[in-house]
């Protein structure tokens, strides 16, 4: 028996050392309050929907606990997490934030979170071709845009349905006509003018140009 006891003593002393040191170092540690800001993360949307409302990108977090703990939150950073995976068509959702949508430390009580709640609006995904307007400026003194050919002439846009019912067109970045090349054409990109709508593949686009005496148009 004292056989067993004795077997590995010193390990075993300095494993309950170590223990005993841990317990005392979180035992004597005055609780204290603190709050962070974390990003939030949208997981798992359907793929035949999108979220159509504005997004909350950070959640503010008011915690309680040991301060070593609290210290390891704030310098972790993880996000609070907005599953959507039981979403099975659109509609209004309402999440509330709380412990489940964190991984938050043992000891680690959320007190408060704000906003405490996220509402989103999810809509049936859509497509639409959308014609390009090409933009320019410095046009030179006395000369006009005449002609312009845009390749491609339309574009691809994907998103919320009622976000993509509301745009008619996309238009280009505007194009300054002392960068044409000697034929006459400019590479450039369009831009949607949505942050919730999105092109179904990289929205580049050729603008051949020609320029005629008159005034600017």
């Amino acid at each position: 028996m004292i056989r067993v006891i004795t077997r590995n003593f010193w390990w075993k002393a300095a494993s309950l050392a170590g223990a005993f040191g841990l317990w005392f170092s979180f035992s004597g540690t005055r609780e204290l309050t603190t709050s962070v800001t974390v990003p939030v993360q949208y997981r798992n949307i359907p793929k035949n929907l999108e979220i159509s409302s504005d997004l909350t990108e950070q959640v503010h977090l008011i915690l309680r606990g040991p301060s070593p703990l609290l210290r390891g939150v704030a310098g972790s950073q993880s996000p609070v997490i907005i599953d959507l995976s039981d979403i099975r068509g659109p509609g209004q959702r309402t999440f509330t934030v709380d412990g489940r949508n964190m991984g938050l430390s043992p000891g680690v009580i959320l007190e408060r979170a704000i906003p405490a709640q996220i509402r989103l609006r999810l809509e049936t995904r859509a497509r639409k071709d959308v014609p390009v307007h090409a933009r320019f400026e410095n046009v030179p003194q006395g000369m006009r845009v005449a002609e312009v050919e845009v390749r491609p002439r339309a574009l691809t846009i994907v998103g919320p349905q009622t976000r993509i019912a509301a745009i008619e067109h996309v238009e280009t970045d505007p194009v300054d006509i002392r960068d044409l090349d000697s034929n006459g054409e400019i590479r450039t990109t369009a831009f949607a003018g949505d942050p919730q709508v999105y092109f179904a593949a990289f929205p580049s686009v050729t603008l051949k140009v020609k320029l005629a005496p008159g005034p600017r148009k």
